[in-house]
């Protein structure tokens, strides 16, 4: 799939419905989101791929397009897991495809490697590829670290975005946690004015993508 057709296809999913601040949810944009999931393809294909804190589905909905053999999305927040099961149904019916992705409305704290070798057992052969937009930490400190060992502890590869300020930190982090930075994706993330502290009507913020082994 071309890159253009990807970001209108994810573009068109529905956004979060009522953003929270303190789960500093930000919906990716098309633009970005594709990038994201084009970096990641040659994992995603044939993989079994999870989405860590999935919003309203817009990376794990495209790495199902892309190729992944099976998709699962998880996040704390329920009526953002249901705009996202909203979105699977209508890309489906609107493009006639059948895709399929689990979604599951839970803690990400919650999950652990067990659980998905006990249902997914079909699945224990494939390589899991951990793929997340986790928070940056900015209203919870440390709430990015809380993604980054959950992705250490389930993921064979990990893609994962982080504001551009803190590479040094997780450089060392992923360091200290015996794992490798294979690659770094320079980009930027547009956050729109959707909270009540926000004074700008939008901001485009540096991240780096990581391909993490």
């Amino acid at each position: 799939m071309k890159k253009r057709h990807l970001e209108i296809l994810l573009d068109n999913l529905k956004p979060h419905p009522k953003p929270k601040a303190h789960l500093e949810q930000y919906s990716i944009e098309g633009n970005l989101a594709s990038e994201f999931l084009l970096f990641a393809k040659e994992d995603i294909d044939g993989s079994f791929v999870i989405d860590l804190g999935c919003g309203s589905g817009r990376l794990i909905i495209g790495a199902k397009v892309l190729g992944a053999e099976h998709a699962v999305g998880i996040d704390i927040d329920e009526e953002t897991i249901d705009t996202a099961k909203e979105n699977l149904k209508n890309l489906n019916l609107d493009s006639n495809l059948d895709l399929k992705v689990d979604f599951l409305n839970s803690d990400v704290k919650n999950i652990d490697k067990k659980y998905f070798e006990d249902n997914f057992s079909e699945f224990n052969g494939l390589k899991k590829v951990v793929i997340q937009n986790p928070p940056f930490g900015s209203q919870k400190k440390y709430a990015d670290r809380i993604f980054l060992d959950k992705a250490f502890e389930i993921g064979d590869v990990i893609y994962t975005i982080h504001n551009t300020a803190t590479r040094d930190f997780l450089i060392n982090y992923v360091k200290e946690k015996g794992r490798e930075i294979t690659n770094i994706f320079q980009a930027d993330f547009r956050i729109p004015a959707i909270y009540e502290f926000h004074k700008k009507k939008a901001v485009n913020v540096p991240v780096d993508i990581y391909r993490i082994v």
